[in-house]
């Protein structure tokens, strides 16, 4: 699968995520096809997939801070740790 398909299966992943929805975020596809997370309108940082693993960078770094390979933990990840902060 290419990226586009990658970042597609991820946001797919993270709204069928009702626990997510309960708390108000969100996630769609953004301009550059990268999945920009929010919550209530306020974006909370973008997964971008490249050359085989999921990237995820918090809004207002310009770095990523967290790498994963898996679609499962990339969805674990933002359970876990994004939607708790």
């Amino acid at each position: 699968m290419g990226a586009n398909e990658q970042n597609t299966a991820l946001q797919e992943g993270l709204e069928s995520q009702e626990s997510l929805k309960l708390r108000g975020f969100t996630a769609s596809c953004g301009p550059t096809g990268a999945v920009v997370v929010d919550r209530w309108n306020h974006v909370r940082g973008v997964w971008q997939f490249h050359h085989h693993s999921y990237f995820w960078t918090p809004a207002g770094y310009a770095e990523p801070t967290y790498r994963t390979e898996l679609l499962e933990d990339a969805i674990a990840y933002t359970l876990d740790t994004i939607s708790k902060l």
